[in-house]
């Protein structure tokens, strides 16, 4: 039997495995057993699961089924089979093992894995092979920022540390009735550690970074990896493509009995000069960008079908509450703004005022490319009442189409408006802008990669500070607080379903 009929042999049993239980919700092969020459790949198969609950029960269930269906497969291909299902980088390396990565997060769970590992789930959403739904359906990273280079877990600094420490940090569950929780733990660096985790730490950034500039969820292998980042990063480009070539080469052999000559010396010379070209990049030679929506009115007060449209309607603010200020007060007092800028609309300009009553802004400038969409004939009526008058409208929008109001703007229209504001503006110093929701949507949605039509979805509160970073070389970035991403993307989440019938577990392309 040849490698290619094999893994789709263990493939289809994964899916039999899954398609046992309807509250699995995503499951997805990834990693480079899909891409691997030969039979080496067969020795870890990383299999990320995500169910709606999850407790001891479930979680051993699902072993069991695993178990059950690829046993046979591996064994008729001269393997043994054994499961690791443990989070993290934990790898067992025993011959003739087929290694079962069995990673399983429930959802909640996997919302918490988004926000903290954006760069490993940006990474198993490149899979093509899944069942039950893709794994962004469930909660997707949309778009890196440069934040994550610095602050996510497992980012640089988070292997880096291990590393230094020469110990391997892993999370295993711990189960009871009702729940699973994550529990961390360690174990001592081994030399085939060292050298794997070198290579990672390269490997990683030097990927990541590409996809951050390029924004697309596309990864370089091999020498056009190296050659790719060091046409942006060229700093010691000797020394860093030596030492690649070197990590590279001991990879591919799994000759681990050495390592490279001054490895610790060079890996931590690689990395101090990654983060001093990255600051350099997205700090000292960026502008940075504070966009807030104005505060609160008393048109602003119902949600849902009662929530009104209020585009253009002139309407002054609501009072406000110094609580609801002070994350935006906190990130202003950090900047040092050149210019201010708001929409025509008094709730924009009133707004900017009770905000530079507490903190140091320019005076600021009025643009009517800050005005907020316009309704047209649905401005002021409730989301019902627009839904009774333009149907077409909203079943094009159902559709996935970015229909204009009548005798109004579509939200592509206020897309190509602010970012032409940002065009004239934000290359010059920084800025604080006082705006309106769709405004904030559109700037928000474009610049991580949203589908237009999921931007609907994104929560953009009241007072609340959306950071972007404008670059020389490679334009705008998003760069969201922890707190900012998660109420923005609430919406984004999946849902609960009555459905509870198991889905088709055919393996499939995901758009």
């Amino acid at each position: 039997m040849d490698t290619n009929a094999i893994k789709q042999r263990i493939v289809a049993a994964l899916g039999r495995a899954v398609d046992r239980f309807d509250w699995v919700d995503s499951a997805t092969v990834t990693g480079s057993f899909l891409g691997g020459a030969g039979l080496a790949g067969i020795s870890d198969i990383d299999f990320v699961v995500v169910v709606k609950r999850l407790c001891g029960h479930g979680f051993e269930q699902l072993q069991s089924a695993c178990r059950e269906a690829l046993a046979p497969v591996v064994r008729a291909a001269g393997y043994r089979l054994r499961i690791n299902p443990t989070l993290g980088p934990l790898k067992f390396n025993d011959a003739e093992t087929a290694v079962l990565h069995l990673m399983v997060y429930s959802r909640a769970a996997h919302v918490e894995h988004v926000v903290n590992s954006p760069f490993t789930c940006f990474d198993w959403q490149r899979s093509a092979t899944w069942f039950k739904r893709p794994l962004g359906d469930v909660f997707a990273v949309f778009g890196l920022q440069p934040r994550h280079f610095l602050s996510a877990r497992r980012s640089v600094s988070d292997y880096l540390r291990d590393y230094r420490a020469g110990r391997v940090s892993y999370r295993e569950m711990e189960c009871s009735d009702t729940e699973c929780r994550e529990v961390r733990r360690e174990l001592p660096m081994q030399l085939r550690d060292r050298v794997e985790f070198a290579w990672h730490i390269v490997r990683f950034l030097m990927q990541n970074f590409l996809k951050l500039i390029h924004r697309r969820n596309e990864s370089f292998e091999g020498p056009a990896l190296r050659d790719a980042f060091l046409a942006e990063f060229s700093e010691d480009a000797q020394i860093v493509a030596q030492l690649f070539d070197e990590l590279a080469a001991l990879k591919k052999s799994q000759d681990f009995s050495s390592v490279p000559e001054h490895l610790d010396e060079r890996l931590e010379r690689f990395v101090v000069a990654f983060e001093r070209q990255f600051r350099r990049t997205f700090v000292d030679e960026a502008t940075r960008h504070v966009v807030f929506r104005h505060a609160r009115t008393a048109l602003n007060a119902k949600d849902g079908e009662a929530r009104r449209f209020v585009g253009r309607t002139d309407v002054p603010i609501e009072p406000i509450a110094d609580a609801d200020l002070r994350p935006l007060l906190e990130q202003l007092k950090e900047g040092s703004f050149r210019s201010s800028f708001v929409s025509p609309l008094a709730r924009s300009a009133q707004s900017m005022a009770e905000v530079a009553r507490r903190v140091t802004l320019p005076p600021a400038k009025c643009d009517e490319r800050l005005l907020e969409i316009d309704y047209g004939e649905c401005e002021g009526l409730t989301v019902a009442e627009a839904r009774a008058f333009d149907p077409e409208m909203f079943a094009a929008w159902g559709r996935g189409e970015d229909a204009a109001f009548p005798g109004g703007e579509d939200t592509s229209g206020v897309c190509r408006r602010v970012l032409d504001f940002c065009k004239d503006h934000w290359a010059d110093g920084d800025t604080a802008t006082c705006t309106h929701n769709v405004v904030v949507r559109s700037l928000v949605g474009h610049t991580l990669q949203v589908p237009t039509h999921l931007w609907h979805r994104l929560s953009i509160d009241h007072l609340r500070p959306y950071a972007f970073i404008q670059t020389r070389r490679y334009g705008t970035f998003a760069d969201l607080d922890e707190t900012v991403f998660r109420s923005t993307f609430a919406g984004l989440v999946m849902q609960p379903t009555c459905n509870s019938q198991p889905e088709s577990t055919d393996a499939r392309k995901s758009a």
